[in-house]
């Protein structure tokens, strides 16, 4: 069994809205300038970083945006310049809202239980609905068509999305983690859910509902008694970790977490005792409130990094470079290769997607496959030299250097976005598949 990260292809419209509740970076950096070429050659940089260290890269394509079909849908008319002028003096945030590249976060793609852990021996994927953000929700159905162009029937079991009712929020692989002794042995998946969908948050939106993540659950025919499912601390939220992924993560025999990640201790100590009598060298490390605060794991994005198996057969910390700015945060990783098998730190220049809120971990789904699995992939989605260097290319030469959230409404921005989208297509070979080609 091997590990392929499938990252977010990052889209000409990447730029700073402020449209993510409870994002604190987003929320910060709303209204700056964004810089979608450096964006997007980042994201490939970090990449490329994850294939130096052995491992296979997928990606997936940035969705069209703006999205004149959605706003057509809303009552806008006319031609493409004209939907776009009447749409930003209607609702700048409406017309931010159909422009976004959040889909750049692939995290938050769907949610993946590889085969050994499924009674059928299938892969399973649900995309997630995200339907508490409606920028985000609006990517469901066509990272759902494309999850069926890459991964095929034969291995796969490609769910549905979660109903889209209010209170019914999935978030995909950004609030799960899997723990195993090893890659391809039989593992133990943990939901992190925000609140119950019949229950009204008081203050910031929980975005993962409890019954949506059992739902999954059930419906990726996982061994409950191997199934795990954690309410997120309450304070964590209310101060900045909007998903889990910003205050845990977990690979293979490894499981890492701030102490107020999670709500329910009890709960918590149940799991970690019977993951310690049913993993060898299960590696639990808490990182305390006193050690780092709160605070500083939110902001630094410390545990919203890669933990990957390298090529070498090697535990590897993939770091954004903020985290270097935090004495604490370096001091810990000294720590933490003396108390674990995680022995190697690389760090990465994403500050882009990071004004965002999105770190290393935020812009991959990993998926866990065995050789079979991995051969039956759509190809043309994984990267070899060629195609990376056809796709850097083409950023290079029509990507934006400066982008204001205003300059969405330019004409020219919808053009450059369809001329990248059509010639990926081609680089990927994949024929039509956006809305604008098939007119």
């Amino acid at each position: 069994m091997s590990e392929i990260n499938f990252d977010g292809l990052i889209g000409p419209t990447h730029n700073y809205s402020g449209l993510s509740e409870g994002n604190n970076a987003s929320k910060k950096n709303c209204s700056s300038p964004s810089n979608p070429k450096d964006a997007a050659l980042q994201g490939i940089k970090k990449a490329e970083i994850l294939i130096a260290c052995g491992l296979e890269q997928g990606f997936f394509l940035p969705h069209e945006r703006p999205f004149i079909p959605g706003l057509k849908k809303l009552g806008f008319s006319g031609t493409d310049a004209e939907i776009l002028s009447s749409a930003f003096n209607h609702s700048k945030v409406l017309l931010s809202n159909f422009s976004s590249a959040s889909s750049m976060w692939a995290a938050n793609a769907a949610t993946i239980s590889p085969s050994p852990d499924t009674r059928d021996n299938k892969i399973h994927l649900t995309p997630a609905n995200l339907n508490t953000m409606f920028h985000r929700s609006i990517e469901t159905e066509f990272t759902y068509q494309q999850c069926k162009i890459i991964f095929p029937k034969e291995y796969f079991e490609i769910h549905n999305p979660a109903v889209t009712i209010s209170g019914y929020g999935d978030e995909g692989a950004a609030n799960h983690l899997r723990i195993s002794k090893s890659h391809n042995e039989k593992g133990f998946e943990i939901f992190v859910y925000g609140e119950s969908g019949f229950k009204t948050a008081k203050k910031l939106v929980k975005r993962q509902a409890l019954e949506v993540s059992r739902s999954i659950a059930f419906n990726h025919k996982l061994d409950m008694e191997n199934t795990f499912f954690l309410q997120q601390n309450h304070q964590a939220v209310e101060e900045g970790s909007f998903h889990n992924d910003i205050v845990s993560l977990s690979n293979e025999n490894v499981f890492i977490a701030h102490e107020k990640a999670f709500q329910n201790k009890d709960d918590l100590n149940e799991m970690l005792n019977v993951l310690e009598s049913k993993i060898d060298n299960f590696q639990y490390i808490e990182i305390s409130d006193s050690e780092i605060p709160l605070k500083d794991i939110i902001n630094s994005y410390l545990l919203n990094s890669q933990l990957i198996t390298n090529g070498d057969n090697e535990m590897q910390l993939i770091l954004p470079e903020e985290v270097k700015g935090y004495e604490n945060c370096m001091s810990w990783l000294d720590k933490l290769k003396q108390i674990s098998d995680v022995k190697l730190f690389d760090f990465v220049d994403i500050r882009q997607s990071m004004m965002n809120g999105g770190g290393p971990a935020c812009l991959r789904l990993k998926v866990i496959l065995n050789d079979e699995e991995r051969d039956s992939l759509n190809q043309n989605f994984l990267m070899n030299n060629e195609r990376l260097k056809s796709i850097k290319l083409l950023i290079e030469r029509e990507y934006r250097d400066v982008l204001y959230p205003d300059d969405l409404k330019d004409p020219s921005l919808l053009d450059e976005s369809r001329r990248v989208l059509d010639e990926l297509t081609q680089i990927f070979g994949i024929g039509s598949i956006y809305a604008f080609q098939k007119l």
